[in-house]
C-alpha cells in the first residue's frame, strides 16, 4: 500500500527560472498577513522538509503566507479540474507570485504527511526542490479530497520577501 502510495506522488515537480518569465510587480503583502493560519498538515511538511534540510547543512526555510496562498489555490484547483495533478503554469506563477526570481513546485497526492514527503524525498527532481540552498522561502497548500486523499502543493521560492497579487484574509 505505501509503495502504491509513493508512486502516485511521484508525478510531479517543476523548478521555473524567473529569468525566463517576467514576474508581475503588485503585491498584496500586509500586515494582515498575520491573519493567516497554517493547517496541522502544512506546518508537518514544512518541519519535515526543514528536517531534511538540516541534515544537508542547509538554511531553514520559512514558511511564507502569500505562498501558501498560491499553493492552496492550486491544491483546490487540483480538485475542483478532476484532472488528477497539474503544475501551476509559467502564466499562473507570474500572475500569482511578485518579487521572484526562482521558484519551484512539488505537487503530489497520497496517504498523508509522512507518505507523501517519504515519496518526495525518494523521487530526484522533487528532493531537488527540498534540497535547493538557494530556496529561502516555502508556501503549502494541503487538503483531504471526499474519500480523505491528501492533495498538496509545495512552492519554493528563493527571494526575499516573495508577495502575491491573491487578496490575504482580512484581520478584522
Amino acid at each position: 500500500m505505501g509503495h502504491k502510495i509513493k508512486r502516485l506522488a511521484l508525478i510531479c515537480s517543476l523548478t521555473v527560472m524567473g529569468s525566463m518569465l517576467v514576474p508581475a510587480t503588485a503585491s498584496s503583502r500586509s500586515a494582515d498577513n498575520a491573519c493567516w493560519e497554517y493547517t496541522s498538515a502544512e506546518k508537518r511538511f514544512k518541519r519535515k522538509i526543514n528536517d531534511e534540510r538540516v541534515g544537508e547543512a542547509l538554511g531553514k526555510l520559512k514558511l511564507d503566507p502569500e505562498l501558501s496562498k498560491v499553493a492552496r489555490k492550486h491544491t483546490k484547483e487540483m480538485l475542483q479540474a478532476d484532472k488528477g495533478l497539474f503544475h501551476t503554469t509559467s502564466e499562473q506563477f507570474n500572475k500569482r507570485i511578485t518579487n521572484w526570481n526562482l521558484v519551484g513546485e512539488n505537487v503530489g497526492y497520497g496517504g498523508g504527511v509522512n507518505s507523501l514527503h517519504e515519496a518526495f524525498m525518494d523521487s530526484p527532481p522533487h528532493a531537488q526542490n527540498v534540497l535547493t540552498a538557494a530556496f529561502v522561502y516555502v508556501g503549502i497548500g494541503a487538503r483531504r479530497d471526499e474519500d480523505g486523499t491528501m492533495w498538496v502543493t509545495i512552492i519554493f521560492e528563493a527571494t526575499n520577501n516573495p508577495g502575491t497579487t491573491l487578496p490575504m484574509p482580512s484581520c478584522g
